[in-house]
């Protein structure tokens, strides 16, 4: 009687969020690594596509020239469906849109706006 009562209760459980570490590289040259723990927003039942989000930072590789700064952060938001992602990268008053694949080969392109379409990789920590 009480299996019965809890099958009968699971589906009323809430799901636990999943946590993403990413880790990637960012610019022409990949000059930037990035990395990003990133939360669910809010945990999906059913269905691949999952919306994720949270804090990014990011370091500069390479020598810095003047007015550069070694060090960045900003947010993440990523719409995952399986592999395959569609990402906003936020940092300061710059914002990028990509779409690609969670791999360390895949390149994509975030369109910066004004700033271009900067080479963007991503994949699983």
């Amino acid at each position: 009687m009480r299996a019965h009562l809890l099958l009968a209760l699971l589906p009323m459980m809430p799901i636990a969020a999943e946590a993403l570490e990413l880790t990637g590289r960012y610019g022409y040259a990949g000059e930037w690594a990035m990395s990003a723990l990133l939360t669910e927003a809010s945990p999906a039942a059913s269905g691949r596509k999952r919306d994720f989000a949270g804090p990014i930072s990011l370091k500069h590789l390479a020598l810095c020239g003047p007015g550069e700064v070694a060090e960045k952060s900003g947010t993440l938001s990523l719409r995952r469906d399986g592999q395959r992602y569609a990402a906003r990268l936020v940092i300061g008053e710059d914002s990028c849109a990509a779409t690609g694949i969670l791999a360390e080969d895949g390149v994509a392109f975030a369109d910066c706006g004004k700033a271009g379409k900067i080479p963007l990789r991503l994949w699983l920590k």
